[in-house]
């Protein structure tokens, strides 16, 4: 068996569970929206897409080191020990986040957490995103225009999932009146606007999901 394939195959199960994590996530969130649900069941699904959702977190920051990987054994683009070191150490660091927001959860450190997390993504984003495009138009450093391409919406994914947290924030508000005040036209239409717009970011995550996978397995160009 070859590095190759392991690598390979771990690249693929995280991506399987990231999948059918943000399945879970979906169908909660879609679910949430209905009024006719009770405020308990509601409130049940909330803590269900809560805590699935700490899944594709943690997938999406290991997919980072296990593709760089990936990228070297199958001689995409030449690796240095360096830069392998440095995928894994910035993986570890970002899961500490994704651990210690989890584990924040009520206390004013969440805020600061959340954020310094959105940050990261933004920056990493940003990385990809100009990588890819440079290599796409100019052939460097990287030549293999698939690759570019596959670069190029990773750096869209992380941008896609700050779009998915920022639009559910808007959320929380109107549906923490509810216990208080009970159910409103105004409050459920907050509510359902947020978690319909939650849900076009998911859509186009998912999108982009299949779109490095297709990209990244059968290299159309």
């Amino acid at each position: 068996m070859t590095s190759a394939i392991v690598w390979g195959y771990v690249h693929i199960i995280l991506f399987v569970f990231w999948l059918g994590a943000e399945l879970g996530v979906f169908v909660s969130t879609a679910l949430i929206r209905r009024a006719r649900v009770s405020y308990e069941a509601r409130v049940a699904l909330l803590k269900v897409a809560t805590i699935t959702h700490v899944v594709p977190r943690v997938c999406f920051a290991l997919i980072l080191p296990v593709g760089i990987e990936l990228t070297g054994v199958i001689n995409v683009y030449p690796l240095t020990p360096g830069l392998q070191t440095a995928s894994w150490a910035i993986s570890a660091i970002w899961l500490l986040i994704i651990i210690a927001h989890v584990r924040a959860a009520g206390f004013p450190a969440a805020s600061t957490l959340r954020h310094l997390d959105l940050f990261f993504k933004a920056i990493a984003g940003l990385g990809f995103v100009v990588y890819g495009l440079n290599s796409l138009a100019t052939g460097a450093p990287i030549d293999e225009t698939w690759f570019a391409a596959k670069l190029f919406l990773v750096g869209l994914v992380f941008w896609t999932t700050i779009a998915v947290d920022l639009c559910f924030r808007p959320f929380f508000a109107p549906f923490a009146e509810l216990e208080k005040y009970g159910s409103t036209p105004e409050r459920e239409e907050a509510i359902v606007r947020a978690a319909n717009h939650t849900l076009v970011a998911m859509v186009a995550l998912y999108l982009l999901l299949a779109a490095i996978a297709f990209v990244g397995k059968v290299k159309p160009f």
